[in-house]
């Protein structure tokens, strides 16, 4: 991709949040460009395990099955019962990742066992500020970030963000030919409104689905 591919534009909150999100194309570009093991790690990890960003790094080593790439995160977003008025603690998350990804891994990991599985140069947990920074910096870099105008609130929006890479693996395995679904269940990203639409999947028929349709999966990323 050449230029800058940053473009302004009015919206409503609503459209923003539809159009948010990242194409194939742009998940490529980003995936593929020259970068640190650690931070292609994370960003190969969010995309396919459709974790959130503090989910993810709040993962440890002994989270993660080096022999399967099962990767559980137990620090998973709590629910909330607006007729209690009280959060509800959401179980952990069984999600698997990618071959390529787990080489990642090892070579993120190396000899490590236990702690954070992100760490900085001084062996501390990553923050989601780093990285949600160095992915802005990076897709305006590679000319793929854009950024959009909010009329109602006068505030400007990027859209190629942790979230909208996240996002963007639960629809492009869904575009692949996943039940929307058994996607939805595995990212659990409206489950308070949504849940009684969903299918009552297992963590097994959820990582049967994504390495199905995955593109990471699938050996197309």
């Amino acid at each position: 991709m050449n230029g800058n591919n940053e473009k302004v534009q009015n919206r409503s909150i609503n459209q923003v949040l539809i159009d948010r999100g990242m194409t194939i194309e742009e998940v490529e570009a980003l995936l593929h460009t020259p970068i640190p093991d650690r931070e292609r790690a994370f960003f190969r990890a969010i995309y396919e395990t459709f974790y959130r960003a503090n989910e993810l790094l709040m993962c440890n080593i002994e989270d993660y099955d080096r022999k399967t790439g099962e990767l559980v995160a137990k620090c998973t977003k709590n629910k909330y019962n607006p007729k209690t008025k009280q959060k509800i603690k959401s179980p952990p998350k069984h999600m698997k990742i990618s071959p390529s990804t787990m080489l990642l891994f090892k070579t993120i990991i190396r000899n490590r066992k236990r702690g954070p599985i992100f760490i900085n140069r001084q062996g501390q947990r990553l923050t989601k500020t780093y990285l949600q920074r160095y992915i802005h910096n990076l897709a305006t870099r590679i000319g793929i970030q854009k950024v959009t105008h909010v009329t109602e609130t006068g505030k400007n929006y990027y859209l190629v963000t942790l979230k909208a890479l996240r996002e963007a693996g639960e629809r492009h395995t869904d575009f692949y030919g996943a039940d929307p679904e058994i996607t939805a269940r595995g990212s659990q990203h409206s489950m308070r409104i949504k849940e009684k639409y969903y299918k009552k999947s297992g963590w097994d028929e959820i990582n049967e689905t994504i390495r199905k349709h995955h593109p990471s999966f699938r050996g197309e990323i």
